[in-house]
């Protein structure tokens, strides 16, 4: 009986620091907990989906890949709803003119619904590179198994969701999400056109006057043998949300390599449909564009062909994109405003309570040092962070330095300690003053 009440008296600190937290160290917490283990498995289904080694649209293969998308999603049980949204590929040549494709939609639903924001993939593939005669003639047994173009899309898709719509997260949008895989994002030799999903899905948005926000595309996230570099594609009016991805980026300390802005136009996916629609929307790809070589990136040899294969991937690369897209979007829906404007270089000293807690053995400690303005810019503070038991004894000293305004976080490793409570303090100063601050944690092996 003992047991159980102090586990329950555990769940309840759980609960209650993750439901105060403030909403960057939400996001920063739901960023830690992307599983590289999950993107990699759902990457590996979509290369053989059904067995079939192929994702090229109107193939059995890209049939089982909707209904895997659809059933996974499914089973993500935060979610608002999963639709299949069906269109047709009117140009096709017959009988592929008559069969339904579909996007799949998933919605996690916001306090404010009078608009969304959309992180969309698209999960069908191609093996044009192959060369035109054998494409043509193979297009429907060719071996394509798209892992980099664009399962690492597909798979991001499904860590963002699973993330987002978690309960114990305590994550609750203002504005609602729809995380859309889109199919018939490539062209093949029975149709004409490309991005049709895409156009429909913004088509449908623009005839039903709805109000989209903005839109993000993953389209190729994972190859990259020396970098762990993404490359933003906007138009003129969606420069702004590439600048959210950036500063995502820099906020969340993922430590990606980027463009800058202004960032290049370009067409070649599924962010084009929007704006045909007049929608802001944007493009993450590994390099603008992939046949090129750039300063951070080899032309990739292997999309396009039967060689795009998981092992050609950077797993690290893809789990960062995975982040990006969650970061991004998380402070979007969110409307973490605040956080932009004071997070960066604050304007008070502020202690944060660590994530996780309880913890087991590590732990993250997140501060503010503010901006102190001096006739000679900026004032460095005397940082002092420490980790006591609770008789006062000191445990560890995790900071002792100087430090400019900023955010900064460091990890507590209590892997030698015993069960128990503890307190770490800050403690700040300078010319101007003295700022102390401390907090309990709790380790619980």
């Amino acid at each position: 009986m003992k047991y159980i009440v102090t586990l329950l008296l555990l769940l309840l600190i759980v609960h209650t620091s993750f439901a105060q937290e403030g909403l960057y160290t939400k996001i920063k917490r739901m960023v830690d907990s992307v599983s590289t283990g999950n993107l990699a498995t759902h990457i590996k289904t979509l290369e053989y989906a059904g067995g079939h080694e192929s994702r090229v649209n109107f193939t059995p293969g890209n049939d089982s890949a909707a209904v895997y998308i659809y059933n996974t999603m499914k089973n993500i049980s935060g979610l608002t709803s999963v639709e299949a949204d069906t269109f047709f590929a009117a140009a096709a040549d017959t009988p592929f003119n008559a069969k339904p494709l579909y996007n799949i939609v998933a919605t996690i639903k916001g306090t404010d619904t009078t608009g969304y924001y959309v992180l969309g993939a698209h999960f069908d593939c191609s093996a044009s590179r192959m060369g035109s005669s054998v494409w043509n003639a193979q297009w429907q047994t060719i071996k394509a198994p798209g892992a980099d173009d664009n399962a690492t899309g597909v798979a991001s898709l499904f860590e963002v969701a699973r993330i987002l719509s978690d309960t114990a997260n305590h994550f609750i949008p203002q504005h609602t999400i729809k995380l859309v895989a889109f199919a018939a994002e490539e062209t093949g030799p029975a149709y004409e056109g490309h991005h049709l999903g895409s156009l429909h899905f913004a088509e449908q948005a623009s005839l039903n006057s709805e109000n989209i926000l903005g839109a993000i595309s993953l389209d190729m996230v994972g190859y990259n043998d020396n970098y762990n570099y993404t490359a933003v594609v906007s138009n003129t009016t969606s420069q702004w949300l590439g600048g959210k991805i950036t500063a995502a980026n820099s906020l969340f300390n993922l430590a990606l390599k980027t463009n800058s802005s202004p960032f290049p136009y370009a067409t070649y996916s599924d962010h084009a449909s929007f704006w045909d629609y007049n929608y802001a929307a944007i493009l993450l790809i590994e390099n603008a564009p992939p046949w090129n070589n750039g300063s951070f990136y080899q032309a990739n040899p292997y999309y396009h062909t039967s060689a795009d294969s998981f092992g050609t991937l950077n797993m690290e690369l893809v789990t960062k994109m995975a982040q990006l897209s969650l970061s991004t979007l998380a402070a979007l829906s969110g409307n973490l405003t605040d956080v932009e404007k004071d997070e960066v270089l604050p304007s008070e000293f502020v202690l944060y309570q660590n994530y996780p807690n309880p913890f087991n053995p590590a732990t993250k400690i997140r501060y503010n040092i503010p901006f102190i303005e001096t006739h000679s810019g900026a004032s460095a503070q005397k940082v002092l962070l420490k980790v006591y038991d609770v008789l006062g004894s000191e445990i560890a000293t995790l900071v002792n330095e100087e430090k400019f305004p900023g955010v900064y976080e460091v990890e507590f490793n209590g892997s030698r300690l015993s069960s128990g409570v503890y307190f770490y303090r800050l403690t700040a100063s300078n010319s101007g003053g003295r700022y102390t601050a401390t907090k309990k944690f709790v380790l619980m092996k």
